[in-house]
């Protein structure tokens, strides 16, 4: 009989136990690597306050839109929305360094948080009725969790989300969706947005 034919399939290489699992290690820690090395030289300081511990009023950003974090940082850097803390940190930046730090905090996953207990059920349901009323799902989505230019605000701390609204009630913080959120905020009470505040907040 012939031998087989020098083009047939060789059998695939089998590795031992042992191998495997130093390749799959060599794999996770070249995928990890890669992770670290996103993030740009910029983003460290701000992650020493929108980390993963979160300094006292500031918002998580990880998992919010490129286009909306851009916005943020111009507002800040022009001085249309005013922050001290971030007006000093955004004035130094030029626009490649917000089109990176938008591109680096847009690919992190949006934070698993749990929102806290609800002790005022009551709050909850005004403010689920404040939403339905002024259709703020028609631009935060369904879950409100953003949609282009416009934020998350499922699971915010709820005094961010208070200030955020009074803010623009009061046009001193620009709307990244045209005037969307200052026109809708001008018509809330302040017992609107209390509830919304709370409402959002709480969100499962």
């Amino acid at each position: 009989m012939s031998g087989a034919p020098s083009s047939a399939r060789q059998p695939a290489r089998r590795f031992s136990g042992p191998a495997r699992a130093a390749l799959g290690l060599l794999a996770l820690l070249a995928c990890t690597s890669a992770q670290a090395a996103e993030a740009p030289e910029v983003a460290q300081a701000c992650l020493a306050c929108h980390g993963e511990a979160l300094a006292e009023g500031a918002p998580p950003i990880a998992g919010h839109s490129s286009n909306y974090i851009q916005l943020q940082l111009v507002f800040f850097r022009a001085g249309r929305r005013k922050n001290e803390i971030m007006q000093g940190v955004a004035e130094s930046l030029s626009d490649n360094d917000i089109r990176a730090l938008g591109k680096y905090f847009a690919s992190l996953p949006t934070p698993d948080t749990k929102p806290p207990a609800d002790t005022q059920p009551d709050l909850t349901k005004a403010g689920e009725t404040a939403a339905l009323q002024h259709r703020c799902a028609a631009c935060h989505g369904d879950t409100y969790l953003g949609i282009q230019a416009a934020p998350r605000v499922a699971r915010l701390p709820e005094a961010y989300l208070a200030k955020a609204l009074a803010d623009y009630r009061a046009n001193t913080r620009p709307s990244s969706g045209g005037a969307a959120m200052t026109e809708v905020a001008g018509s809330l009470s302040d017992a609107d947005i209390k509830a919304l505040a709370h409402y959002l907040a709480v969100l499962p």
